[in-house]
């Protein structure tokens, strides 16, 4: 066989390998789903989004901005209660993030909780939350 064929199967065999390890790779890293979640939640398909960020919570359960994000499309989705249960396990992770208390008082908002909402709001503002 030419030798300039059997170069190029090899070729072809290698790059098949590469496109498999990748692929691996992408399918299982946290940071790609939730890039994924944050570019659909921007295009408004939020239930898309929400499933992004479940998967990125799946690869790595303590990935607080994730949980955040998957709150805010449900949220988005009319999904409150869920919502409120997503934020609140971000806040379990990270009490300081003024971003989920923000999120947590739109909830609140939403779910005529008022009162909450004002103290979730304060919380989000007094940790410097720019929103």
């Amino acid at each position: 066989m030419d030798p300039l064929i059997l170069i190029l199967i090899g070729l072809v065999l290698a790059s098949v390998a590469i496109l498999a390890v990748a692929k691996k790779f992408i399918l299982e890293n946290s940071d790609f789903w939730m890039s994924m979640g944050i570019i659909l939640a921007d295009w408004g398909r939020y239930e898309r989004a929400a499933r992004c960020c479940e998967r990125a919570v799946k690869i790595y359960l303590f990935y607080v901005h994730a949980w955040n994000n998957w709150g805010l499309a449900l949220y988005q989705l009319g999904q409150y209660d869920e919502a409120l249960d997503r934020l609140e396990e971000a806040l379990t992770l990270n009490p300081d993030l003024g971003e989920a208390w923000h999120n947590k008082g739109l909830v609140f908002e939403k779910l005529e909780r008022r009162i909450e909402a004002e103290e979730a709001f304060q919380r989000a503002r007094s940790l410097g939350a720019d929103l």
